[in-house]
């Protein structure tokens, strides 16, 4: 089948009026939880990097050549939490003094504990959103996981609105109950200081254990009210209950004591991976790069170490190849990066990037792709490897994403991957809309995303796609591997296949893979299985206006992603946003998901 890949020829994007060009174009900037890296004068940007570019251009503008920036309106997500426009009223508003019109979601476990209620914005009233998941579970206590999510329950008093900061979820009895803790000092408005003062808010949220009950929890932070972002590291030496302040992997725009500093950069993505029998810890992530005019350069895969449990960290090197010495084939445009490391400590990071003939990324045969970059030297350098052709989801003028026909939060095609310590496979999982209808000049007619997954016994060689999926849509897959166990989980609307409502599955094999992909072949033969049970409206939360139609768009976030995570005892804890709220405590808003399943069975 032809790749549909977004064009690649670069584009002159002036000023204020790049959103709006850009989807007419029909090129989108998936914006995520940063903010514009804003220049004055003409913008270039390779067009299949506005494509992943997930810095936001609505909440704040530049309006001065010295960098200084101001609040704006916009289309309201993680970037924008909480929009202080009083026209816009957020679907969970109309829920306010009724009853939540949800029953009990048991089995499901609501995860959240003591929420806060909005106070100024679109959302005033409503219960603060949770979303974009991430879950770990100890290696060596199959009870104990930790879990986290863009958290947006704390004010922000320089802002005056809430936003995201750090929070940790966990559980000591296998995702019965959980425990909720705020990472300390990460945030403004956690009470932290120095260089990290400067930060507003935390997004993309990943976790990871090593061994004696630590637990990594990386994050993106950034200023709303100048350039600087970075990248940091809490750790929890007892299992998720307490919490150290955070130490500091990378930081662009900033100075040691908080003050802004012009950069050409912006960190976003991160994601971490540890080595459950020593003190090793990786994490890699974006780092966008501009030059001084503001004109996007490329996007390179950086990898930082600590070799003492994360209180010191290496200087990063680059795990794409280098545009420098490009001639043909993998480009440093990508980004979604995840790491995990392997049994004799080989590091590997998958990413979704753009394969082309040249930079230009602008001949027929240039493609997306998933690669996997593998480093035997722990980390100082990579190979990369084409591991599977990836395609793009259709993009939307109104919301200026790529969405789901009928929907308005922004999707995305980032792989995730999973190591099974016990067999020593690794396995990807990610989903494209290669089987969607589209019309004989390749505009979309009706989306049909996919979740694929891909295995390998040494990161170069990898098996070839099995389809998981239905005739209605499967997003946001995450993966899950051990003992030959492999569990994939996703939203889908299989349940509501004329609707917007939204479904949280999964498929799962109790035969181990192998090179010719016959476990995962088993896998993509049977039946889904659904978590939740009850369909559910993602329009609850964030709310924007078409930049098309001028209408009023619920629900245009609801996170980049999901989670599972799975035990020793073969239970798989899947961690999703749902939408229903706590039925029978609170009204219908965004809330962090669980609940322990058994992966035994070849179903």
């Amino acid at each position: 089948m032809k790749s549909r890949i977004m064009s690649k020829r670069a584009l002159i994007i002036n000023g204020t009026l790049a959103l709006v060009m850009v989807a007419a174009l029909g090129i989108f900037i998936a914006a995520g939880p940063g903010r514009a890296h804003a220049a004055p004068g003409p913008r270039t940007y390779h067009a299949k990097a506005a494509a992943h570019l997930r810095h936001n251009l609505t909440p704040l503008a530049r309006n001065s050549p010295n960098g200084t920036f101001k609040k704006t309106g916009g289309n309201e997500d993680d970037s924008d939490t909480i929009d202080s426009t009083p026209t816009l009223s957020a679907l969970c508003q109309s829920y306010i003094g009724g009853v939540n019109p949800y029953a009990n979601p048991a089995p499901n476990v609501d995860q959240i504990v003591g929420d806060t209620t909005v106070g100024v914005g679109s959302q005033t009233g409503c219960q603060a959103a949770q979303n974009e998941t991430t879950i770990a579970t100890n290696p060596f206590n199959s009870a104990n996981s930790v879990a986290g999510a863009n958290d947006y329950r704390l004010f922000n008093t320089r802002e005056g609105r809430n936003d995201g900061s750090g929070w940790a979820y966990a559980t000591f009895n296998g995702g019965k109950t959980w425990k909720n803790v705020v990472l300390p000092g990460l945030t403004f408005q956690t009470g932290a200081t120095g260089a990290l003062s400067d930060m507003d808010s935390a997004g993309d949220p990943a976790i990871a254990f090593g061994p004696l009950n630590t637990v990594y929890y990386a994050n993106l932070v950034f200023s709303r009210l100048n350039a600087a972002s970075g990248i940091t590291m809490s750790v929890s030496h007892d299992g998720g209950k307490t919490w150290a302040a955070p130490s500091t992997i990378y930081l662009d725009g900033v100075d040691a004591a908080g003050n802004p500093l012009p950069t050409n950069f912006f960190n976003d993505k991160e994601w971490v991976t540890a080595d459950p029998f020593s003190g090793r810890v990786y994490v890699s992530w974006t780092h966008f790069t501009f030059d001084s005019a503001g004109n996007y350069l490329e996007s390179p895969i950086l990898v930082s170490a600590s070799k003492d449990f994360g209180k010191t960290w290496s200087a990063p090197t680059q795990a794409s190849p280098a545009t420098a010495t490009f001639t043909t084939g993998i480009t440093s445009f990508g980004t979604g990066s995840i790491p995990q490391v392997g049994n004799h400590g080989e590091l590997y990071v998958a990413y979704e990037t753009a394969v082309c003939q040249t930079l230009a990324c602008d001949q027929a045969t240039d493609h997306d792709a998933v690669v996997v970059a593998k480093s035997t030297n722990g980390g100082k350098t990579f190979t990369n490897t084409e591991a599977a052709t990836d395609f793009d989801f259709p993009g939307n003028p109104d919301t200026g994403r790529s969405t789901l026909t009928g929907e308005n939060f922004r999707i995305n095609s980032f792989p995730q991957m999973a190591f099974d310590r016990l067999t020593g496979r690794l396995y990807i999982t990610w989903a494209d809309d290669r089987n969607g209808q589209y019309n004989s000049s390749g505009q979309s007619i009706k989306t049909n995303g996919d979740a694929f997954v891909i295995s390998s016994n040494n990161g170069t060689k990898w098996t070839q796609p099995a389809q998981i999926g239905t005739s209605a849509d499967e997003v946001f897959p995450a993966v899950a591997a051990f003992a030959g166990r492999v569990v994939v989980t996703f939203y889908t609307r299989a349940y509501d296949p004329t609707g917007i409502n939204l479904d949280y599955a999964y498929a799962k094999s109790g035969v181990t893979d192998d090179d010719n992909g016959s476990g995962l072949r088993n896998m993509a033969q049977k039946s889904i299985h659904r978590i939740t049970k009850q369909s559910e409206n993602p329009q609850v939360q964030f709310v924007g206006i078409g930049a098309v139609t001028g209408k009023t768009l619920q629900g245009v976030f609801i996170g980049d992603y999901t989670a599972v995570s799975i035990g020793a005892d073969l239970t798989f804890h899947p961690c999703w946003t749902d939408f229903r709220g706590n039925p029978g405590v609170n009204t219908p808003n965004q809330d962090a998901y669980t609940q322990a399943i058994s992966a035994f069975g070849d179903e």
